[in-house]
């Protein structure tokens, strides 16, 4: 009587591993994302043989990696949210990362913190978007062609 029946259940030692792959997967391709888009917004950052569209290849080629790494739709649709939850969070914290970095006093990082928040995620959420989950839906239906 001290066995149980954990087959339908989530229960058991594959329950940690099988929570933990997508959000590992998810953080791994987000944060290459987020740091595509925000290359491709800054592109003063970028190398002089690289163009902003090689950076903004990166979050395409993350959004289409989202679908292929996944075991089933459903991770599919788990690791594309935490891709981009993870990858716009990334964009944000590079952009607001000077007022930190750089002798900012207390009182200008309180009045451009709002500024340069609003301007990360105006300026870089539609072609994010646009990308990554283009290239999200393009492999998501390769990958439904090909199977069947």
């Amino acid at each position: 009587m001290a066995e149980r029946n954990l087959a339908g259940t989530r229960l058991g030692f594959g329950a940690i591993g099988g929570r933990l792959r997508p959000l590992a997967l998810g953080t791994l391709t987000g944060v290459v994302a987020g740091m595509g888009e925000f290359m491709f917004l800054k592109e003063q950052f970028l190398p002089w043989v690289v163009t902003e569209t090689w950076a903004l290849a990166l979050v395409a080629v993350a959004g289409a990696y989202t679908h292929f790494l996944a075991k089933d739709l459903a991770e599919s649709i788990t690791l594309s949210l935490v891709a981009m939850t993870v990858g716009l969070t990334v964009h944000v914290v590079a952009w607001i990362a000077p007022l930190w970095l750089l002798a900012y006093p207390p009182g200008a990082r309180d009045l451009l913190l709002p500024k340069m928040v609003g301007e990360a995620i105006a300026s870089g959420l539609p072609p994010y978007v646009i990308t990554f989950y283009g290239s999200y839906f393009a492999a998501l239906l390769l990958g439904g062609y090909l199977e069947g």
